[in-house]
Parts: C-alpha cells; sequence; structure tokens
C-alpha cells in the first residue's frame, strides 16, 4: 500500500495548515497560482498577483510561504499526493484481481486523472519548479507498491524478478499515461491510447 502525505523540506513551508480555515486559505492560494498560471503565465507569478487573485492579504501568503518557489514546490506536492492517493485506491479495489487486470485498472486511473486538467499538467511538468527531493520520493513510494503489487500475484515470467519488474513496470506505466493524457497524436483516441499503454506493459511483463 501506498503511503501518503510526504511531507516537504524543512524551511520550505513556513506554518502547515492545521485547521479547516488555514487549509483552505492555503488551498486558495494554490488555486490561485493555477489560475494565474493559465491566463497570463507564468513570469506573471507573483506573491502580491497570488494574493489578489486568492483574495487573501499578502501577509496571509507569507505566513504559510517563505517565498514564491515554496508555494511552487506546495503545488507539485498536491499533485504527488493526488496520484499516490490514487494508486492506493486502486490497489485495494484491485487486491484480488489477475496482473494484467491490475495493469490495466492502474493504466486508467493514471490517465483519467491527468486527462482531467491536462494544460495544469502540462504546466506542472514544463515550467513550474519543483523539489528534485519530492519526486525521488513519490517515484521510491510507486515502486515500493508496483513491487508488492507484482510479487503478490503469480504469473510473472521467469527472468523477471520484481524489483527488476517493478522498476520498468513503474516508468512504463507513468510515463506511459502522461503521454496518453498530455502528448498523444491527434488521430489516436485516448482508449486506444491506453490500450496501447496496457499492451506494452503487458508484452514486457509476458516476455
Amino acid at each position: 500500500m501506498v503511503a501518503t502525505g510526504t511531507k516537504l523540506a524543512a524551511g520550505l513551508v513556513r506554518r502547515r495548515p492545521r485547521q479547516r480555515r488555514a487549509r483552505q486559505t492555503v488551498e486558495a492560494i494554490l488555486d490561485a497560482v493555477i489560475r494565474v498560471l493559465k491566463r497570463e503565465g507564468f513570469n506573471a507569478v507573483t506573491t502580491n498577483r497570488i494574493a489578489e487573485v486568492a483574495g487573501v492579504s499578502i501577509g496571509s501568503v507569507y505566513q504559510y510561504f517563505p517565498d514564491k518557489r515554496a508555494i511552487f514546490i506546495e503545488l507539485h506536492q498536491r499533485h504527488l499526493e493526488q496520484i499516490d492517493r490514487l494508486v492506493e485506491i486502486t490497489l485495494v479495489q484491485h487486491a484480488r484481481s489477475s496482473l494484467e487486470e491490475l495493469m490495466r485498472a492502474l493504466v486508467d486511473a493514471m490517465v483519467d486523472a491527468h486527462k482531467q486538467d491536462p494544460e495544469l499538467y502540462d504546466l506542472l511538468s514544463s515550467q513550474v519548479p519543483h523539489r528534485a527531493g519530492g519526486t525521488r520520493d513519490f517515484a521510491v513510494r510507486l515502486h515500493g507498491a508496483f513491487r508488492l503489487a507484482i510479487a503478490a500475484r503469480q504469473g510473472l515470467k521467469k527472468g523477471h524478478d520484481p524489483d527488476s519488474a517493478a522498476f520498468v513496470v513503474t516508468n512504463m506505466v507513468e510515463a506511459l499515461s502522461h503521454a496518453a493524457a498530455l502528448r498523444r497524436p491527434h488521430g489516436l483516441s485516448l482508449n486506444d491510447a491506453k490500450e496501447e499503454a496496457v499492451r506494452a506493459v503487458l508484452a514486457y511483463l509476458n516476455a
């Protein structure tokens, strides 16, 4: 099962919101960043503009974030935690499914999560700075979850050990899901892109 709720590096967030109103303020700040990014571009994102769009004081922004970089990192972190929860739910729901059914469910879930707001996820991957350690932590958790799922199922072909298989499958599912949601060619439907991704993963596992 995936461990969720990874914390940011010390010092990037001044204060973790605990009360409901504080959490709502932080969410409003993060949502304001997204709106400015989409409407005005990366260079327009300043703490003053974020506060204005979020409808909060500049002091409220600095109460939780020391600078703009910390806000960007938290935005990335929120996305990673959403994917964490998604993978965990999918693994639980398909605990008794075959390896093929599980891989199909994971690809479906990952693609569907990113197709909801492809513009945002494209911005997150291409323009918004992030903390490399957070991405590495996420990759380790994802690898661990896939390893347990693969090792728990019969039918893994000889020549694959669970660690190697988990490494390859994790990266295949993540990369192909992003590509299907964000970068597929115009002539390829979303359903066909999902199916091709599943075929690729299963071809590796069955090789």
